[in-house]
């Protein structure tokens, strides 16, 4: 398939999120660490389960799919440009965690993004990357979404850094 086997390669998914953004950020720089190729696997239904109409069903992906392999290339041209050798993998299944897990067979590592919380009681996986982290062949990382800088007068009560206080 390429010059590198999947042994060797780190495969990062990507769906063009905020949080596959920062997974193949750090996909990226592991792969230059190790000196080893990035693959970057976007999954795409292939159409086979069938969807409701009510949610959204839309027969034609076809502009779902140019859209998509569209943030792929963009994607795979910026890891390029910091230096790391990139493959761009589209892998076609209804599922996507079994089109990750299948890329992903040999590899060093699969890398995938936490996803973004919405309130406390939300999961903290979802249920592409609990699946993946479940069922994978190889070890799976999975990157959280950094944290974002709170100043002191924001959280009432807190006056400097919780952790120089333990």
């Amino acid at each position: 398939m390429n010059e590198t086997s999947a042994a060797e390669a780190i495969v990062v998914g990507y769906d063009g999120s905020r949080p596959a953004t920062v997974a193949l950020d750090w996909a990226a720089r592991e792969a230059r660490l190790r000196d080893c190729e990035l693959w970057i696997v976007r999954a795409l239904d292939d159409g086979r389960l069938p969807r409701a109409q009510y949610a959204g069903a839309d027969g034609d992906t076809t502009a779902q799919h140019a859209v998509a392999i569209h943030e792929l290339h963009r994607a795979a041209e910026e890891a390029k440009g910091s230096g790391t050798r990139v493959l761009q993998v589209l892998v076609y299944d209804a599922l996507a965690a079994r089109a990750l897990n299948k890329a992903a067979t040999s590899a060093a590592l699969l890398v995938l993004g936490a996803p973004e919380h919405s309130s406390p009681t939300s999961p903290a996986l979802g249920p592409t990357t609990s699946a993946c982290v479940r069922t994978a062949s190889c070890p799976v990382v999975v990157i959280p979404l950094p944290m974002q800088q709170e100043s002191a007068s924001s959280r009432p009560g807190l006056v400097g850094n919780a952790a120089e206080k333990r």
